[in-house]
């Protein structure tokens, strides 16, 4: 039985899944580096146009986005948060279609929350996309000529249903309501946001060149459970599934022997099953994709919106060599019962291999 905890607001009920919710524990105006990640409304692809070949790596047909105007103007805005806020180092930032990545370095304390910085990015933003014609209906002293601007195809106002005024506002104007951070914690996590920042076009080439492997699809009837899945489908039909489960205090020796067992028997066709939780999953579930042995992942806490995979599973995905079952609901909040979904999830794995 899984256990939920209501203790953050007892009047409240359950918390609803978000990846923009803050955390509690960090202090957002102490100095600290954070990824910042925002997205239009709708997921409309007003800051421009993905270009180039997957399997090129540089110049000018390598993967990356064709900015609009407007996102020339967002990319403006951002570099200009260090005028307005000094102690805010603007390192990198990647503008996608339709949303954008950025990590800000906070060198010292701040008077506000950086929540405060953002919102002040999207005002600076706002005001470029009624500049440009974007969003129109926010501009009703405008002649009805000047709010079909033939520079912008399809506006803001034309694309999404305009909010209710008598209720909460559900519509952010441009950019969907709040954002989503991650913290900086941990050596190494700083170059690998730059990597992902830097790999972000190419990635979603591979997601439309396949939209059948990247596609959520139906739930699959699995073990008496209907499983949200993404992937192969098909690999569930295999002969031969293995089941990688490695415990948390294997040595690296051992992890090396079982990793190597893995590979000879994926060579002869078997496909991998785990929850790659474990490093020794995650290492054995790693070497295995690197060599081309199908694999099939259970998912810890399921599939949030507008779900990616990983980078490390991003190839063997769009190559028909990755399947992703969920068979819990998606959740961010910390496992209070995380032993026992490991368990759980790794007598699934078990099950699985014997259909």
């Amino acid at each position: 039985m899984e256990h939920k905890d209501n203790s953050h607001k007892a009047w409240a009920g359950d918390k609803k899944p978000s990846m923009k919710r803050r955390c509690e524990e960090n202090n957002y105006t102490e100095r600290g580096l954070y990824m910042v990640t925002l997205a239009i409304e709708g997921r409309q692809p007003f800051l421009g146009q993905l270009k180039g070949l997957t399997d090129i790596n540089e110049g000018p047909d390598s993967p990356h986005v064709v900015l609009s105007p407007f996102g020339e103007r967002v990319k403006a805005c951002w570099l200009a948060i260090q005028q307005h806020y000094p102690q805010i180092e603007p390192m990198k930032l990647c503008i996608m279609p339709d949303h954008i990545h950025g990590i800000l370095f906070v060198h010292e304390k701040i008077e506000r929350h950086l929540g405060h910085v953002i919102n002040g990015f999207k005002a600076g933003t706002r005001k470029a996309a009624r500049q440009l014609g974007i969003i129109t209906e926010a501009m009703p002293q405008l002649t009805e000529q000047q709010q079909q601007p033939t520079t912008a195809p399809v506006t803001y106002a034309e694309a999404l249903p305009r909010p209710n005024k008598d209720k909460h506002p559900t519509h952010g104007l441009i950019w969907e309501p709040n954002y989503n951070d991650r913290i900086l914690l941990r050596k190494g996590q700083l170059q690998r946001w730059m990597a992902y920042l830097d790999d972000n076009p190419r990635r979603l080439l591979l997601k439309r060149q396949h939209p059948e492997y990247f596609t959520q699809l139906s739930p699959i009837p699995i073990l008496d459970t209907m499983m949200p899945a993404m992937g192969n489908r098909f690999l569930l039909e295999r002969p031969l599934k293995l089941q990688v489960q490695c415990s948390r205090h294997l040595y690296q020796n051992e992890i090396e022997e079982r990793k190597q067992y893995f590979l000879r028997a994926g060579a002869e066709g078997a496909v991998i099953v785990s929850p790659c939780i474990s490093p020794g999953e995650q290492q054995i579930a790693t070497a295995c994709m690197q060599a081309g042995i199908p694999l099939i992942v259970l998912l810890l806490k399921g599939f949030p919106p507008y779900f990616k995979p990983q980078p490390r599973y991003l190839e063997a995905c769009a190559e028909g060599r990755l399947l992703m079952l969920a068979p819990y609901p998606y959740q961010n909040e910390k496992l209070t019962n995380m032993r026992a979904r490991c368990l759980h999830l790794n007598e699934l794995a078990a099950l699985l291999c014997q259909r």
